[in-house]
């Protein structure tokens, strides 16, 4: 192992008049530099951490992931990020790696300078996070033991909590390839009955539990008896059960692998799993506990179900568990709202959604301890924009607030940012109120585009929908003949506007495994100048935003110009990002100046939009 030593900066508390006026620093902290590794098994890294630990802000673990300097592997990995310290591990965050034989062979867009970024939350570890200890990256899974992946690693530090975390404490956490499912009985000996004991500190409890299933054993144990392979492809539930009482029944099932960020894949990437798709974080369980007794047992109870071996296993299934229970202090402040994060435009997360020309989708999440019912936000870019919230936000919870559709006025794409603040009456942190993303400009294509589609052979499957800012349909098209080219024209007017190609059996236009029965369909968006060609293995649902007429940040008519005499009646020109057109002839008359002989009327803003003031 390296010894790698950083340091975090932290950021300092003022209090003045009952209230945070300072800003907690957003920092970073790299980790790991970009590591390639060909073999299974641990890879671990001594890191030196501050010594004493970060409990005021949220915590971030960063990954990249890439192909290695010797490529990219064709299957899908497990990938366990864990923080090891004083005997104990604690499981970071787990990942699984996508088919990646598209990025090794250089096909569907990628190659191998292909890499993504993941964001694991690591807040509830805070008080462990400290001091000297190994960050290990255990990399392993079916089939042969070498195959390439690289990756790297920050910590990032942001914001400010409220409810600080009081301990940690480990629970379960399996071997690396996960506790084998023999029988019911063997693989309850994995999860004993625990004992809690309780302090007066301890205000609040979470238990995080992280699962993932894999194997190819043959089971019928379902409704409808049909033959599975577990753990992979069949679906279970465990039961978490807390001072006798059945808190919560937990299914082992995830069906939005089809959108996967990652994608095309050059595998199975679209089908429903056991809590994992290929190329996306294995998402956490939370559970909310109360510490109210000081003695208390947790158990974990997993269905019962019986299996064979199959041809294509015949291992038992096996089920990768770790689960650590968190407690908090008590809540330090009455009032506090927190903007987490803006998912609506966002170019820094890799998602199916975050690309956007008007709407802007944010999470806050109530930091105090009293209920938020109103909420003001102000949003843009160069132009701002108000909108009031008006709801029920509960104290710790998180809700995703979707901001209408505005113009967010002139600007460069390449160097804006959006930017987001909430306010609240009576906050008492200043500085968790503010946030700010970057911007990626959607395709801008002109009024006279079409959309080529090359349907399957099951063409009812297909239907494609053209919305407007405000989601919106404008058009809508579902009869389509089979095996055929069709040409829809988007002769829209100037505007943002969202593509949506939908599939009802979630397989799209196109997939390797799928085409010979069900035809392999295209699509693509012909222009003037250019063909954009889309990918047709896209699962369930192709989401593009685009503007027509203008290029976001720009607009969609030329600038006034003083010296210039306008004598054509109707003519545009914009104006501190509104367009206007002439109704007479008009020469140094400034477009926003009324009177009795104005010369302009004012149209819309700059990307079509309606006039709000």
């Amino acid at each position: 192992m390296t010894l790698i030593k950083y340091a975090l900066f932290y950021s300092i508390l003022a209090m003045c008049s009952h209230k945070v006026l300072a800003l907690h620093a957003a920092s970073q902290t790299e980790l790991i530099s970009y590591q390639s590794f060909t073999q299974h098994g641990d890879h671990s890294y001594a890191i030196a951490l501050p010594s004493e630990a970060n409990l005021e802000q949220q915590q971030f673990l960063e990954v990249e992931l890439g192909c290695a300097a010797q490529g990219c592997s064709d299957w899908d990995y497990t990938v366990r990020f864990e923080w090891l310290k004083e005997g104990e591990r604690y499981e970071l965050g787990r990942l699984i790696t996508p088919y990646a034989g598209y990025m090794q062979r250089g096909m569907h867009g990628f190659d191998r300078t292909w890499s993504r970024k993941y964001l694991f939350d690591i807040s509830h570890l805070a008080p462990v996070l400290k001091g000297e200890g190994v960050l290990n990256a255990h990399y392993g899974g079916w089939g042969a033991k070498k195959s390439a992946f690289g990756f790297s690693a920050k910590l990032l530090a942001r914001g400010a909590v409220t409810r600080k975390v009081h301990r940690v404490i480990p629970v379960y956490y399996s071997q690396p390839a996960g506790w084998p499912y023999k029988t019911t009985n063997e693989f309850a000996h994995y999860l004993p009955k625990k004992d809690l004991t309780f302090t007066v500190d301890d205000m609040e409890a979470e238990l995080k539990v992280i699962v993932s299933a894999h194997g190819h054993a043959l089971s019928y144990d379902n409704p409808a008896q049909q033959a599975q392979l577990c753990g992979e492809w069949c679906e279970r539930y465990f039961d978490v059960v807390y001072n006798a009482h059945l808190v919560e029944r937990t299914a082992l099932w995830r069906t939005d692998c089809d959108q996967s960020a990652t994608f095309p894949q050059g595998g199975t990437y679209i089908y429903a799993r056991a809590n994992w798709c290929p190329g996306e974080i294995v998402e956490p369980f939370t559970y909310s506990l109360d510490t109210q007794q000081p003695q208390s047992t947790l158990d974990i109870d997993w269905q019962n179900f019986s299996w064979q071996p199959s041809q294509y296993g015949s291992d038992a299934p096996r089920y990768i568990v770790s689960a650590v229970l968190t407690t908090y202090d008590a809540i330090t402040v009455d009032t506090d709202l927190a903007v987490e994060q803006i998912l609506t435009p966002n170019s820094d997360i890799d998602s199916r959604l975050n690309q956007s020309c008007a709407d802007v989708t944010v999470a806050v999440r109530n930091q105090g301890q009293t209920v938020i019912n109103h909420i003001e936000f102000t949003y843009g870019v160069t132009q701002q924009h108000q909108f009031t919230w008006q709801g029920v936000l509960h104290p710790n919870e998180r809700q995703v607030v979707q901001l209408p559709a505005r113009f967010w006025g002139i600007f460069s794409p390449e160097k804006a940012n959006m930017m987001v603040r909430a306010t609240i009456a009576q906050d008492e942190i200043d500085s968790n109120n503010v946030i700010y993303s970057r911007i990626e400009a959607p395709l801008s294509i002109s009024d006279s585009a079409q959309l080529h589609l090359l349907s399957g052979k099951f063409a009812d499957e297909t239907s494609v929908t053209i919305k407007n800012s405000k989601g919106e349909a404008l058009r809508q098209w579902s009869q389509f003949n089979a095996s055929a080219e069709h040409m829809l024209d988007l002769d829209m007017p100037v505007g943002c506007y969202t593509l949506e190609v939908n599939d009802s059996a979630k397989d799209g236009l196109a997939f390797p495994f799928l085409n010979q029965r069900k035809g392999k369909g295209s699509i693509a968006i012909h222009d003037i100048d250019d063909i954009h060609q889309l990918p047709a293995d896209f699962g369930r649902q192709l989401r593009l935003p685009f503007t027509v007429g203008y290029r976001l940040g720009r607009c969609a008519a030329s600038p006034w110009q003083s010296e210039h005499a306008y004598a054509q009646v109707g003519e545009r020109v914009s104006f501190q990002g509104i367009i206007y057109q002439a109704k007479h002839w008009s020469y140094n008359f400034q477009p926003d100046e009324a009177g009795p002989y104005d010369a302009w009327q004012a149209l819309s803003y700059c990307d079509g939009s309606t006039l709000t003031y």
